[in-house]
């Protein structure tokens, strides 16, 4: 088994591809695309071991086509493994995805101008501190020494890792437990976005408050 570039338009050597890429994930390991994204999907332990398997056999026929396929660069288990094919077959750069956002809409200058910097995203976890959206704004605004607070549907323990990217506080914004079907509901979810930003901002004011008196 091998792979070859035999039919491969030779019109892609004259390309340029910037990839965006929010993770920094490996392509195998503990922290590959198996063991990181196949539990989201549904994938138990022995499944795991198995995929991670073909992936390190992917990536040694990788290697023997293209010497600088490295499994080990980080971004590469993005997207379940496309990062690794993207560097690979198409010498194409990863960047991080929330840089190209961020550029593109003039974030800095906003940001710049800003008195408190508010991210989110629907669920807080590990994988959000490793370069997801949030983590990148915060750690923008932290250019600039704003406080950062992050709004999300639901929060994992490794949230706090978020903590560590610049994210001053986070909080969700479900008032108790409820269903996945009322925690979509876009009606639903408007209102516990608008209750929760409320009580970030009376926290806020009175803050600002006290600190005047002082």
């Amino acid at each position: 088994m091998r792979i070859t570039d035999d039919t491969v338009l030779p019109e892609l050597a004259e390309c340029r591809f910037r990839i965006a890429c929010d993770v920094s994930n490996v392509l195998c390991g503990p922290q590959g695309c198996s063991a990181v994204y196949g539990p989201q999907k549904g994938a138990d332990a022995a499944m795991v071991e198995q995929m991670d398997g073909w992936m390190e056999s992917y990536a040694l026929l990788a290697k023997q086509k293209y010497a600088a396929a490295d499994p080990r660069k980080e971004g590469t288990g993005a997207a379940g493994g496309l990062g690794f094919a993207f560097l690979t077959f198409l010498n194409g750069v990863l960047e991080p995805g929330i840089g190209i956002v961020l550029d593109e809409t003039g974030m800095e200058q906003h940001i710049r101008n800003a008195d408190m910097v508010i991210t989110g995203e629907g669920r807080l976890d590990g994988q959000t501190a490793m370069g997801k959206a949030p983590a990148g704004v915060a750690r923008l605004a932290k250019k600039y020494e704003k406080p950062v607070i992050a709004l999300a549907g639901s929060l994992a323990k490794e949230a706090s890792n978020c903590n560590r990217e610049g994210i001053d506080a986070f909080f969700s914004i479900l008032p108790g437990a409820v269903s996945l079907d009322e925690a979509m509901n876009p009606q639903n979810a408007k209102a516990n976005l608008a209750d929760t930003a409320e009580q970030v901002f009376r926290l806020w004011n009175t803050s600002l408050h006290y600190s005047r008196e002082q």
